[in-house]
């Protein structure tokens, strides 16, 4: 496990002040945005205000990245050539359909870190998940490139292209959640959720959400700094299965002292999975400073 990335919230790139405040919020990864979040006519100067604050501000521990504008645009290419000379944690790219859409900015970006002197393979890659196109390609992306990091699934794009309806049931995205949770760990990155739109309600964050750790997900994406606490929550070990992770390993390295392969631990048969997934428990409640 690289870093938690339970929440990743967007921050306007346009708004020194989002960027400002950002700084003292529990997100474990920011997304300042240049794309959706900022207007044709302010795309100049909300790229040059994201390259000062990267420059300049403290993040702390979170991961850095910004969501460029697709390459199809005018202001894509000027995107990666200003953000990755400011040393950001990695690029989210928009509208991915197919893995030549990664490679193309992989490119791009390995050209920006040569150009300013950066290691190269230092910014990292996330791809946005939103057609129907990219699901069927999604395999392929996943594996497209070593810097990808997450899959970030697009939920308005995606269900309006299917010209269907987001429900809080979430039964129209079960396909696309599925495939995506199986392409990430196939490719062994991290799966995030699209974001809740409806901010002043928590209990429909917590159900839409819950969905998603229920099929292995490993964040979900926020737009309003409300929504933080209960997304961290949802994504994190309770102290249930904290205690009942450590008493699985235990018992494991015990019995296999024994020459055991199979344990019971409170009526339930513990094999080695179980203890793999106990350790995965633990890593992310030492990475939540939990433990």
């Amino acid at each position: 496990m690289e870093r938690l990335r339970r929440t990743m919230l967007y921050i306007p790139g346009s708004s020194d002040k989002m960027i400002q405040k950002s700084i003292g919020l529990e997100a474990d990864s920011l997304i300042i945005d240049l794309e959706d979040a900022v207007a044709p006519a302010q795309k100049d100067a909300a790229r040059a205000t994201v390259a000062e604050a990267l420059k300049n501000i403290d993040f702390g521990e979170k991961e850095k990245n910004v969501r460029i504008n697709a390459l199809g645009t005018p202001y894509g290419k000027a995107d990666i050539k200003a953000v990755v000379k400011a040393k950001p944690h990695g690029i989210v790219i928009p509208k991915v359909n197919t893995a030549d859409d990664v490679i193309a900015v992989e490119v791009l970006v390995k050209e920006a870190e040569l150009e300013a002197g950066i290691k190269e393979g230092s910014t990292n890659l996330h791809a946005m998940i939103e057609s129907p196109k990219s699901i069927v390609n999604i395999d392929s992306i996943a594996l497209s490139s070593k810097r990808l990091k997450a899959l970030l699934f697009g939920a308005a794009d995606y269900t309006k292209e299917m010209m269907g309806r987001i429900t809080l049931e979430r039964l129209e995205a079960v396909y696309p959640l599925s495939r995506i949770v199986i392409a990430a760990r196939v490719a062994g990155i991290d799966a995030i959720d699209s974001p809740f739109f409806n901010i002043k309600d928590e209990e429909g964050l917590v159900k839409h959400t819950q969905f998603v750790v229920n099929l292995g997900f490993d964040g979900k994406s926020c737009i309003h700094p409300a929504q933080i606490g209960p997304v961290n929550k949802l994504f994190s070990p309770t102290e249930n299965e904290i205690e009942r992770a450590k008493k699985i390993i235990d018992a494991y390295e015990i019995a296999k002292q024994q020459g055991k392969g199979a344990i019971e631990v409170d009526g339930e048969l513990i094999e080695q999975l179980h203890v793999d997934s106990a350790k995965r428990v633990l890593a992310k409640a030492q990475k939540a400073g939990l433990i």
